[in-house]
């Protein structure tokens, strides 16, 4: 006999039959299945009398029951006369009996790998018969056949089992891993269950024993196909039969026909549809019940193959390394965006902090590539070529004696406010402001060369007494001072330290140096109105922008420095 699959074993199983019922000459004959793992799901019958077996299929099936050894019965009148058992099984078996008028039978059981899977018995209508050995024989020997072709069977459906087992797996496996999506997992999971095991309806739904109710996520249903949004319970899982069975078994809950167990009639299906036939799998991690898988059967029952119970308990593993891994990947995702949050929140905070510290005395459009990242700045104290530039008011001391402590107030805050502005308008840096002076570098802490420091730092005092002739102009408007205010500028070029000098409470960004004492002194023997320069400087301006003055003592400077005044027009 060749190799049979599940859906050709019936059909050379009822020509076996039915050759033997001949060969026999017997009246009927029976194979009735009493394990699902055989793979035959109703019983086989050929009947000489067609048209009895199709009145007395139901009666006919009766007649076989489940035993141990051959049973040769040569008149039934003899056979239960004998009989003392009053089991409700064998009584329908003698009712049976009697109402097909059967007078003799031969029974033979079929064992499979030491295990009863079923039963075959020859039928005869007379009163009396004798069993020749030779029909014995003749029986058990198809009897083997029929044996060995549902181990064939088996075997083959097995391995065609594996592989479907496997490939399904293989298909979970792969959404499991191919997307970081819970629900595209768990619909992944339910889809391939429930299209492999072909039943009407598979949901995975996430729960535990302390929870009110299940929460479904994934649903499969071949008539309704996509469901949107899922359903959820409406039956509290304490008062859930199935469930709590569930709970307490922890191993899975197999229903093949609901109506033989009606206490089960609670269990809450995600569609809200009735179940014929129910097989839920719990998802287990730690030895702790997380959720389940629940296949359904709508309209008519289902022997549920151990085959298929594997599987679904399989399934059921790979969803519960889904479910932790969706829960893990929710953890990580919220932490995620909480490191992100805090790294914004510390990014703002260091950016309002560069840029509060920086503006006090870098242009607005350095600081904001600095607080962007664009431009980076070292302002660890190191030596550098830098222009300083000193100004500072004439005559501060007796005019904020004569506009008192309210007008110098406005007046200094306006015109230190319009002095940085042109720094900053030039590219240089504001040092500090000692009163009503303003002290401004250029080439620190970005760098420039020599030539720009000088001319930066040429144009920004130009600027700075353009600047005052406006603000003078106002104050003598508002009535605020009765003569211009004027101011005297120094500039000088040279080596200093520059960078963050100060302690853990408080710093400055400044230049140490000779340098920064020459630029100090230049703008102390200055003249009202004069810009007045060293050689170092004036090296770089033409011969019509400066005029040679004559050498003056400059106070704590020991060379002599060549001094030279700058036009205040740069024409």
């Amino acid at each position: 006999m060749k190799p049979l699959d599940s859906s050709s074993l019936g059909v050379v199983l009822q020509k076996i039959i039915d050759q033997l019922g001949q060969l026999l000459k017997v009246d009927c004959c029976i194979l009735r299945p009493f394990d699902a793992d055989c793979l035959i799901k109703d019983s086989i019958f050929y009947n000489k009398n067609k048209e009895q077996n199709i009145k007395n299929i139901s009666l006919l099936e009766k007649t076989i029951i489940p035993i141990e050894k051959i049973e040769i019965i040569t008149s039934t009148d003899h056979f239960f006369s004998l009989s003392k058992s009053s089991s409700k099984q064998k009584r329908q078996r003698k009712k049976a009996y009697e109402l097909t008028k059967i007078g003799a039978s031969l029974l033979i059981p079929l064992t499979l790998e030491n295990k009863f899977i079923a039963v075959m018995g020859l039928h005869r209508y007379c009163s009396f018969y004798h069993w020749q050995d030779q029909e014995i024989a003749i029986t058990q020997m198809v009897a083997e056949q029929i044996t060995l072709g549902i181990s064939q069977a088996q075997a083959y459906q097995k391995v065609r089992a594996l592989a479907q087992r496997e490939a399904l797996i293989n298909r979970i496996t792969n959404a499991i891993r191919c997307s970081l999506d819970p629900q595209l997992i768990f619909t992944a999971i339910t889809h391939e269950l429930g299209k492999g095991l072909k039943v009407d309806g598979c949901a995975l739904s996430l729960w535990t024993k302390t929870d009110k109710f299940v929460q479904c996520v994934g649903l499969y249903d071949p008539h309704q196909g996509s469901i949107n949004p899922l359903p959820q319970s409406v039956v509290p899982i304490a008062d859930n039969p199935v469930l709590q069975e569930l709970i307490n078994s922890k191993k899975p809950v197999v229903l093949e026909d609901m109506d033989r167990h009606p206490e089960m009639t609670q269990f809450d299906l995600p569609l809200r549809e009735s179940a014929q036939a129910l097989l839920i799998v719990p998802l287990m991690v730690d030895d702790e019940i997380i959720g389940s898988i629940s296949l359904r059967q709508t309209d008519h029952s289902r022997r549920w193959l151990s085959t298929e119970i594997e599987l679904a308990k399989t399934v059921a593993s790979q969803a519960a390394i889904a479910v932790q891994q969706a829960r893990l990947y929710e953890t990580t995702k919220q932490q995620a965006q909480q490191l992100q949050k805090s790294e914004q929140e510390v990014k703002q905070l260091n950016r309002y902090l560069t840029e509060s510290v920086l503006k006090r005395f870098l242009p607005a459009s350095m600081v904001n590539k600095v607080a962007t990242g664009e431009l980076s700045l070292d302002l660890t104290p190191e030596p550098r070529l830098v222009t300083i530039l000193f100004t500072d008011l004439v005559g501060y001391t007796p005019l904020a004696s004569h506009l008192g402590s309210q007008g110098v107030a406005t007046l200094l805050n306006e015109y230190l406010e319009a002095m940085t502005a042109v720094v900053f308008h030039y590219g240089g840096t504001v040092d500090k402001f000692i009163g009503d002076a303003v002290v401004a570098l250029f080439g620190a802490p970005e760098d420039l060369l020599p030539q720009q420091q000088v001319y930066q730092a040429i144009a920004v005092a130009r600027e700075m007494h353009a600047q005052l002739d406006r603000l003078n102009q106002k104050w003598q408007s508002q009535g605020l001072i009765e003569q211009p205010v004027q101011f005297r500028c120094g500039i000088h070029q040279g080596m200093a330290v520059v960078g963050m000098f100060g302690g853990g409470q408080r710093s400055d960004y400044t230049a140490i140096g000779p340098a920064v004492n020459i630029a100090a002194r230049l703008q102390e023997v200055a003249d009202s109105g004069m810009i007045l320069v060293s050689s170092t400087v004036a090296a770089f301006l033409t011969s019509t922008e400066i005029t040679a003055i004559q050498p003056l003592e400059l106070k704590g400077v020991e060379e002599d420095i060549k001094l030279f005044s700058v036009k205040i027009s740069g024409v």
